[in-house]
């Protein structure tokens, strides 16, 4: 592809060299470069891609996006040969994501896109909205933490939301697989980094707003307004709006759009498009478009009735555990926003499953274990009240919480677990880099004084313990990881899967 192709939709400051030029690949990554790829260099949190310009050239890269000026010190010093094109932005993660999508000829374009940002809840509506939109009769890519899927192909995922790049690539892969559209779990990290930029989305979703991340945005006012970078990036005209209307962070998401219009950015108003509902609220506490009646939650299922404008469903739901509903209803709003009837949208919220979110781990034992992958405040709050609900016995929590991450959660975490359990078992997560030693004594900080509880930092002789000390009747939860199959210590990661150990514990224990 010629560069000057690659180059539309980007503002490029200033331009040395030539433009009629053909490029053979795309990379932000030095290692990475091709003879004739383009590198494109960024400011990063821990790294600054500027000071691997002279290693892109060295393997080949005819052409440089850079943040900064090419000064003749500069030029000299990098020992900058004539036939190297380069180019100035402003922003140059801005750059790569609409080079990237440039480069697999915009495939966005080609798909309807339904993206979902929120705190909690992300994967679980995920899963919940790709099964109403199959009822419905389409094919559906989903991406997110669990994994990407699309036809009969699984790609593990290393991050929620992948680089701009891989992003790009999967969604091309998607068109040609003959999906109709994705569902994509999308960060604040994602949005705050422009992984997106560029990509008009048909439909965006908010689940809620709660504490996590912290160590990356600083406070909860970035974290928010990172949130909204979403809804901006709706269809013009076209897009539709699904807010949580028991989350008061939904009203400054139309309130930060409403001040925007000036800006080409507004409040979704589809209706003049025939759109029939461009903008629809959830909720289970307060009032709002969407909401349910008759709730009926036990250790085998979750039944209720969705109200809708369209009328109600009777929906009996696999996923456990109440705070699904909100999940159920934010699907529910998807699909009714996209035209799909409520019998498709009934049997998709009926037929989902989701790994590692409220899994029950039966061996037939006269207690439960169930594995989830709440690891916020709000999200372990959420798992051990629903839990604390259906139980006939105690609340055993076994959870820990991850290294290199929001630090100010720990004590929280510990204060709501050590409140609603009536045992908790503080243990590691994903220590990562940190001592996990540091990390559990942060978390044993905030348990309520007079609380029962243990320490003990490997997982998997926690994860013993609470099986060894369950009675009938009782629940354990094992909390953090959900469906993740690792455990990351340091630079390394080894085989970890919460729901095979606590099998091979409760099978030695039904053995004795």
């Amino acid at each position: 592809m010629k560069l000057q192709q690659l180059l539309n939709g980007i503002n490029v400051i200033s331009i040395v060299g030539n433009l009629d030029r053909e490029i053979d690949g795309i990379a932000h990554d030095s290692r990475r470069v091709e003879p004739n790829f383009v590198f494109i260099s960024y400011r990063g949190v821990a790294v600054d891609g500027h000071e691997y310009i002279s290693d892109a050239i060295e393997k080949g890269a005819t052409a440089i996006i850079s943040e900064k000026d090419l000064s003749l010190s500069e030029a000299k010093e990098l020992s900058l040969p004539k036939d190297i094109t380069w180019m100035r932005v402003k922003d140059g993660r801005l750059a790569l994501s609409l080079m990237a999508a440039n480069w697999y000829n915009v495939p966005a374009a080609k798909l309807r896109l339904i993206g979902i940002t929120g705190t909690n809840g992300k994967t679980s509506t995920a899963h919940l909205i790709e099964a109403i939109f199959t009822a419905g009769g389409f094919k559906m890519g989903i991406m997110g933490s669990i994994g990407h899927k699309f036809g009969d192909k699984f790609l593990p995922a290393m991050t929620t939301t992948p680089d701009s790049l891989k992003l790009q690539q999967l969604l091309s892969e998607m068109v040609d697989d003959g999906m109709d559209g994705v569902v994509m779990e999308v960060t604040s990290h994602s949005l705050t980094q422009k992984r997106v930029a560029g990509i008009q989305f048909d439909v965006a979703v908010f689940t809620n707003l709660t504490q996590d991340h912290l160590d990356f945005h600083k406070n909860m006012q970035s974290y928010l307004d990172a949130k909204v970078e979403l809804f901006k990036q709706l269809k013009k005209d076209k897009g539709r709006a699904i807010l949580n209307a028991d989350d008061d962070a939904s009203q400054y998401i139309i309130r930060r759009l409403e001040s925007e219009q000036s800006e080409g950015t507004s409040i979704p108003n589809g209706r003049s498009s025939g759109i029939e509902f461009p903008l629809l609220t959830y909720g289970v506490e307060k009032p709002a478009d969407l909401y349910v009646q008759h709730v009926n939650s036990t250790l085998s299922n979750l039944k209720f009735t969705v109200i809708t404008p369209k009328g109600e469903i009777d929906v009996n739901l696999k996923l456990l555990g109440e705070y699904n509903l909100y999940n159920a209803l934010a699907a529910a709003g998807v699909g009714l926003s996209c035209g799909i009837e409520l019998d498709a949208i009934k049997t998709g919220l009926e037929s989902a499953v989701v790994p590692g979110r409220f899994e029950l781990v039966d061996c037939g034992q006269d207690f439960a274990v169930v594995v989830d992958y709440a690891h916020t405040p709000d999200a372990l709050e959420r798992l051990l009240t629903a839990s604390q609900k259906i139980t006939e016995g105690r609340l055993i929590c076994v959870f820990g919480c991850g290294g290199d991450r929001d630090r100010g959660k720990r004590p929280i975490m510990g204060g709501i677990a050590s409140e609603i359990a009536d045992h908790i078992i503080i243990t590691s997560d994903n220590p990562r880099t940190e001592v996990p030693a540091q990390i559990t004594a942060a978390i044993e900080a905030g348990v309520k004084p007079g609380r029962s509880y243990d320490v003990i930092v490997d997982r998997r002789s926690a994860i013993e313990r609470g099986i060894e000390i369950a009675r009938s009747g009782d629940i354990v939860v094992i909390a953090g990881k959900g469906h993740e199959n690792y455990q990351d210590f340091g630079n390394k990661r080894i085989p970890f899967d919460d729901r095979e150990v606590a099998a091979e514990y409760i099978a030695k224990r039904l053995r004795m």
